[in-house]
């Protein structure tokens, strides 16, 4: 099954928003940043076309952080009432978050992405026992992450590796480093968390038919480099359910070059840096018996995220040659589900 989300960040309606001089603002330098990489992106720009981008982002990120506060208002208000089939009706559809831009695709398979047109694409692909969404975003939200990861994760260096197992270490540039997701702390954090938890709902939906309470648990970004890896795992939640992502930031040019792989009979080198995933045991003899398949090699594409259950085992298999692989993983927690434990009932909500 196939969604996609539809809205694309250039298609916001900014009319009426009000944006401060940015000299009355604290946050010069990210301007500045948004500028220089408008114009690298654009040679031919005029400094009034970098004005007028920076502009109208802030316009949109203040527009984005309205709407999130009229919509979960609404929602709160709706499901004390046990209205939420109200909520589209009630909800005006220029609102970022009205579920008319999480709409099901007329066509099954997964769906392309066009880099120009800015729909974040979502395709369900159902793999016996795992089902796995696989998600293509904008690429100038990519190119607004990594801005972002540049001028603040990185300078700010919050080594998150010692809750992780991966062996990030071979260059000076490797690190594994925590990506803030509360208000108080990142604002561009928690504007990505409120689409993670926007898509892990539409997840339980498609794949339990039911509504959740998400809620992010943890953001991180993996900067590999030749040698770099990361052993099989999995994640762990605070609640029964928990799903966890990983969305390809930065790939260098070898690992692009390669091509999807289903068999590794001679095909040396074909899996450098590519994600492993692995929800069973059946090797090439079962597959060979008709046992399915319960394994898969993920080739990155900058722009796709991959949300899958955060039991699902997976592993990075090292590269070599120049560049920076990067990488965004997140884990969420699902509240709001029902559940029965030795016997007895019981509804989680948000975890404390």
């Amino acid at each position: 099954m196939s969604v996609k989300m539809a809205r694309a960040i250039e298609d916001i309606n900014v009319d009426g928003i009000e944006i401060p001089p940015e000299s009355e603002t604290n946050q010069v330098a990210k301007f500045d940043s948004w500028r220089e990489v408008y114009k690298n992106q654009n040679p031919n720009a005029t400094d009034e076309d970098a004005q007028l981008y920076v502009d109208n982002k802030r316009k949109r990120k203040i527009k984005i952080a309205q709407d999130k506060v009229i919509f979960t208002e609404l929602e709160k208000k709706l499901e004390a009432e046990n209205r939420m089939g109200d909520l589209a009706s009630e909800l005006s559809e220029d609102n970022y978050f009205h579920p008319i831009h999480f709409t099901q695709a007329e066509e099954d398979g997964a769906i392309p992405v066009d880099p120009n047109g800015g729909k974040i694409l979502v395709n369900m692909r159902p793999q016996l026992a795992v089902n796995i969404m696989c998600v293509d975003l904008p690429l100038d939200i990519i190119d607004e992450l990594n801005d972002h990861i540049d001028n603040t994760i990185i300078p700010n260096n919050e080594d998150f590796s010692n809750k992780l197992i991966g062996q990030i270490n071979r260059d000076k540039r490797s690190a594994q480093l925590r990506f803030p997701h509360k208000k108080d702390e990142d604002e561009t954090g928690k504007m990505f968390a409120d689409v993670l938890e926007g898509l892990a709902k539409q997840y339980i939906k498609q794949t339990i038919d039911t509504d959740c309470v998400p809620e992010l648990n943890d953001m991180w970004t993996i900067h590999s480099y030749e040698g770099d890896y990361n052993p099989l795992h999995d994640h762990g939640s605070k609640t029964p359910i928990g799903l966890s992502c990983i969305l390809y930031l930065k790939v260098p040019k070898q690992i692009e070059a390669l091509e999807p792989v289903d068999s590794l009979n001679n095909s040396s080198g074909a899996v450098d840096g590519f994600t492993y995933l692995q929800w069973g045991t059946n090797g090439m003899r079962d597959v060979n018996i008709l046992r399915p398949k319960t394994d898969e090699y993920v080739k990155p594409v900058v722009g796709t995220l991959i949300m899958f259950p955060s039991w699902l085992r997976h592993s990075v298999n090292p590269f070599f040659g120049e560049g920076e692989r990067r990488t965004f993983s997140a884990n969420i927690n699902i509240g709001g589900l029902h559940y029965m434990k030795s016997g007895y009932e019981y509804q989680t909500g948000k975890s404390e």
